[in-house]
């Protein structure tokens, strides 16, 4: 299994959360089947024990494309704020209650001030029973009792990434290579991770060719598309465009198609 080393040890499943070395061979099925869901999320750990903190973080870095992790609630909502600042949003958020500067009922209010969708996951302690009522009054309804089972954790995980899973739009997204995709709606092209940018013209014939993967793109077709578009090019410079956009993907991912103009190879 790529990225995921499942070795088999003995931990009992209360404890295997807070050990050093975490083994998730006995949760085998379960981490394959939420891998499925999880390989395009992004997760948010709020959490001042750092046992706790990094264990969880190695737990869910192999599982979701990006894992951050906070010490208390100001770090927590200033990393949620910087994600709402660049159009992007955590799809699931953990947090402890009990914390050093904002806890997590503070922090949990300023989120559900800004998006009253946004799954977040709450760690209780019997001590902070208090905090349950006003907790479920901002509709949490995911809470996980400490010390955290990693059975009930994966289970919970489960039902929530399958139900986002099936909420998003992923034909939104055009994967060319495992490290290259292009966004559509957003019209971003990325490269291992990474926003390339691309002139107007660059990005319009691209559009042109994913609309058609795998078939020729005549030159004719491609000028009257950038004229349609309102971009005047004649041949020549189409080579040009071609050429440095070839460049910015990979050469093979753009086929000169003799006599005839280009296509892309997905």
């Amino acid at each position: 299994m790529t990225n995921l080393q499942l070795h088999q040890k003995s931990f009992s499943m209360n404890e295997d959360i807070y050990s050093p070395e975490i083994d998730l061979y006995e949760f085998k099925e379960q981490v394959v089947e939420l891998r499925k869901y999880t390989k395009e999320f992004s997760v948010l750990i709020v959490e001042d024990y750092l046992v706790l903190q990094q264990s969880l973080k190695k737990i869910f870095t192999p599982l979701f494309k990006d894992v951050e992790v906070a010490s208390d609630g100001v770090e927590g909502l200033k990393l949620y704020n910087d994600k709402v600042s660049k159009d992007d949003k955590y799809e699931i958020i953990l947090s402890d209650i009990a914390m050093p500067n904002m806890n997590g009922v503070e922090m949990t209010k300023h989120i559900r001030g800004m998006d009253k969708e946004q799954i977040i996951f709450i760690f209780s302690a019997y001590q902070d029973s208090e905090y349950l009522i006003e907790l479920i009054n901002l509709d949490i309804r995911r809470f996980l009792e400490k010390p955290i089972s990693l059975k009930h954790l994966f289970n919970e995980l489960l039902l929530v990434c399958k139900s986002v899973y099936s909420k998003k739009d992923f034909s939104n997204k055009i994967v060319m290579r495992s490290n290259i995709y292009y966004y559509k709606n957003e019209r971003e092209l990325f490269i291992d991770e990474k926003s390339i940018k691309l002139s107007i013209y660059e990005r319009l014939i691209l559009e042109l060719l994913l609309s058609k993967t795998n078939s020729a793109i005549s030159n004719i077709e491609i000028i009257n598309h950038l004229y349609f578009n309102g971009a005047d090019v004649e041949l020549h410079n189409v080579r040009k465009i071609v050429y440095k956009l070839r460049k910015k993907l990979s050469n093979e991912l753009v086929e000169n198609v003799h006599s005839i103009g280009y296509r892309i190879k997905i």
